[in-house]
């Protein structure tokens, strides 16, 4: 078995799968291209927060029953590569029905748009869960790190150059079309990356859990894990409270932008969000080749504390760049330590339960944003930066209860 583990081509097939989706999802970035899009549909906040949640969400719940399924399957990738083609059509499909119906009508657009990124966030709940049962399968504990701070400087690399064309194209078209543009040529790249990753070698996995006899049980037996495993449990908590900075976050660059035209605001948001998260990584690998994601995840609270208290001040062009570049690089600590540590803290045969627990209640901070929305209305846009900087700082304290593995 040893043999197989951390092989070079895995290593790079998966930062190949890495750099073309993130420059095809980056089209639609959620925290700033996203919001651009929606707004010119709707100005409602509320609604740009839903759809910036609908694509990071995923549907929570079928994580939870794919864990179930997965914990007694010996390979992943074939029902993996069902759910890329899933994903890969629903993404077009936004494209298709922005060019088809943004000038024709506008609120059906909008309805089909969600439709769009509720089914590839749908599918994205499912494939998550065998997507990361075959990266924790195939490497080791150090090797797996280092392999997905390398992939994150691939996928920085790509959104960079996502934001370069979308840039581009909302330059060079007019809306609504520009926007269809965009999610069509994305869709390209990332067939790529799907096609690639889907060509991974994979072995038969030895060690497996019987599965429980209905979901009920396996819920029962998920509850009672909570309880025993108090690390697991900790690590949650302040996986969900990492996720605080999408209150506030997907609202700066509508409420705290320099004077741009459309286009410069997709290259001055989004392009620092991504070389942020490539810079981030290069120092984030030398910490994951010695297993320090507990200093990752205290590193990347106080960069977005930094990041979102900027925000409070009227933004320059230079400040309003930094904001993203800070922003880009703690997102990416908080998601590759505590992908890391729960993939090491969990048995072999038990590792698709614990990532499915974890990514299951963490992944109500992907909604963040809604209540955020609300919240802007209410209190304004100061005093929502003020609370989302509040809980990161609790974030921040309570890190130092977390046990690397």
């Amino acid at each position: 078995m040893k043999e197989r583990l951390n092989l070079l081509s895995n290593r790079i097939k998966f930062l190949v799968h890495g750099f073309f989706f993130s420059t095809a999802y980056h089209i639609a970035e959620p925290s700033t291209i996203l919001p651009l899009i929606v707004s010119y549909f709707s100005k409602n906040d509320i609604i740009i927060g839903i759809f910036s949640s609908l694509v990071r969400g995923g549907a929570i719940i079928m994580q939870l029953h794919m864990a179930f399924h997965a914990q007694a399957y010996k390979r992943v990738l074939n029902p993996l590569r069902v759910l890329f083609l899933f994903r890969l059509l629903s993404w077009t499909g936004i494209g298709l029905v922005i060019y088809l119906f943004g000038n024709v009508n506008p609120v059906l657009t909008l309805w089909l748009i969600g439709l769009g990124l509720f089914s590839f966030s749908f599918t994205a709940g499912l494939g998550t869960i065998l997507f990361h049962e075959l990266l924790g399968k195939v490497f080791t504990n150090e090797y797996r790190g280092v392999t997905w701070a390398y992939r994150q400087i691939f996928m920085g690399i790509g959104g960079i150059l996502s934001g370069i064309i979308a840039g581009w194209i909302f330059n060079r078209y007019e809306k609504p079309a520009s926007f269809a543009y965009a999610f069509l040529i994305s869709a390209l790249f990332m067939m790529i990356g799907y096609i690639v990753l889907g060509t991974a070698y994979e072995w038969e996995k030895k060690n497996i859990s019987e599965k429980e006899k209905n979901f009920t049980l396996f819920i029962s037996n998920t509850i009672s894990l909570l309880k025993q495993d108090k690390v697991l449990f900790n690590q949650i908590i302040i996986c969900l409270v990492s996720y605080s900075y999408l209150f506030s976050l997907p609202f700066v660059i509508k409420y705290n932008k320099p004077g741009l035209n459309l286009g410069g605001l997709a290259l001055s948001s989004a392009v620092p969000l991504l070389t942020g998260s490539v810079l981030g990584n290069v120092f984030w690998a030398k910490l994951a080749s010695v297993n320090s994601n507990k200093l990752i995840v205290r590193l990347s609270f106080l960069m977005m504390v930094i990041s979102l208290s900027m925000a409070l001040f009227h933004a320059n062009i230079f400040i309003f760049i930094l904001i993203f570049l800070l922003a880009g690089s703690a997102a990416d600590g908080f998601r590759l330590a505590f992908k890391n540590l729960v993939l090491n803290l969990a048995s072999e045969e038990k590792r698709p339960v614990y990532f499915a627990v974890q990514n299951f209640i963490t992944s109500a901070g992907l909604f963040f944003s809604i209540p955020g929305g609300a919240l802007l209305k209410l209190i304004g846009f100061q005093a929502l930066i003020l609370f989302t900087v509040t809980i990161l700082l609790f974030g921040l304290f309570f890190s130092y209860k977390l046990k690397d593995i």
